[in-house]
């Protein structure tokens, strides 16, 4: 009996030691509402478990107020004052917690784990700090990225991925401001934690997975929303020559939503651009190339010395890979793909999962010679 207890104990000891690991667990600072410094007052809840404020235990129905007054954040709890602090701290107390956060100018969001608030530089805005795990993180970035892409757990799996080797590459990119990454387009969108039940799935069964190089080194994984039907090499777009980012056909993208788009141009306007970039318009054969420039036997990276990514900006285009047509008094732009075309086009990763192929070979379809390790 003795030794049955003692085996009872020392379960309980080794779950309740392991619970604490992985509530713990590796936590990323994420800055949320990053491009939001006008954030003047908000509201804070517990949507599910248990949290304290400052160290203080509270109720689930308890209304948060957090206002920026005199370079100080005034709390109040059920309208009632608590004091001003330079930090204000949401900490989870159970293993499985999210809240909702509020602000009065913006739309509420519900993120997992903790949340730590401070003020901008200025004093003049509050400032919100997502603690949280990393594969929940990972979860709510694939889901604000592209939980409306599929329902396709196969896929999401990719996508969880090529987040988390985002995430690996780029830890320490706001490191200065205080927090790891930000929740725009600038690092990776994480606008909500994850409640799609096939994103969840996806992104906890590729834990721990990551993408790297023949040098075993963690790879850049760029995608973009479809490729057009051929994806690009990184050179032609950004200069650098990267092994793993090559061109490759890519018959899984045809025929999704984003495979074609049109635009109509003045012809003048057309003409008029090129002749600012130095070329001789008036030049009958300059002219005609211009007119009828084509990619319909392979993707190019220029027109004549002028790179087409300058002209996908400048134009404001879906892609750099078109034709152009004349179009009465305009020309028309033909053009396929929406993106850089670099990497992975997530509509082709979405139409590979749903064919059958696993999440592996979607991903050595996209990049070269790579493969997939457990950390």
């Amino acid at each position: 009996m003795k030794r049955f207890l003692s085996i009872i104990f020392a379960s309980i000891v080794f779950f309740s030691f392991y619970s604490a690991l992985a509530q713990e667990g590796n936590r990323l600072r994420v800055r949320i509402y990053s491009e939001s410094n006008n954030i003047s007052e908000a509201t804070i809840a517990s949507s599910f478990g248990s949290y304290q404020l400052n160290e203080n235990s509270i109720k689930r129905q308890d209304k948060i107020n957090l206002s920026v007054s005199n370079g100080k954040i005034l709390l109040k709890l059920n309208d009632q004052e608590q004091g001003s602090f330079d930090t204000v701290r949401f900490t989870s107390t159970d293993l499985k917690c999210f809240f909702q956060v509020a602000p009065t100018n913006n739309k509420a969001r519900r993120y997992d784990n903790d949340l730590e608030i401070t003020l901008t530089k200025d004093k003049k805005s509050l400032k919100f700090i997502n603690v949280v795990l990393e594969d929940n993180y990972i979860a709510g970035v694939v889901q604000s990225e592209a939980g409306g892409a599929s329902n396709s757990v196969e896929f999401f799996k990719v996508q969880a991925i090529c987040c988390r080797n985002y995430m690996k590459r780029n830890l320490h990119k706001h490191e200065k401001d205080g927090y790891n990454l930000c929740d725009c387009v600038n690092c990776q969108v994480y606008f909500s934690r994850a409640n799609k039940e096939q994103v969840v799935e996806g992104a906890a069964k590729s834990t721990g997975e990551v993408i790297v190089d023949k040098n075993d080194k963690i790879i850049e994984t760029l995608f973009h929303s479809n490729s057009g039907g051929q994806t690009v090499d990184a050179k032609d777009v950004w200069g650098n020559d990267i092994s793993y980012l090559k061109p490759v056909e890519d018959s899984f993208s045809v025929g999704q939503p984003n495979y074609t788009w049109e635009k109509e141009i003045s012809e003048k306007e057309w003409l008029n651009y090129f002749k600012g970039k130095g070329l001789d318009v008036k030049d009958y054969n300059t002219k005609q190339e211009l007119l009828n420039f084509s990619q319909t036997e392979g993707r190019k990276a220029k027109i004549f010395d002028i790179p087409l990514t300058q002209i996908r900006k400048d134009f404001k285009l879906k892609s750099t890979y078109f034709t152009v047509v004349p179009w009465g008094s305009n020309v028309k732009l033909k053009g396929k793909g929406y993106g850089h075309g670099v990497g992975m086009s997530q509509e082709g990763a979405a139409k590979m999962c749903e064919e059958g192929y696993e999440y592996w070979q979607v991903i050595e379809h996209y990049f070269k010679d790579v493969k997939i390790k457990k950390q």
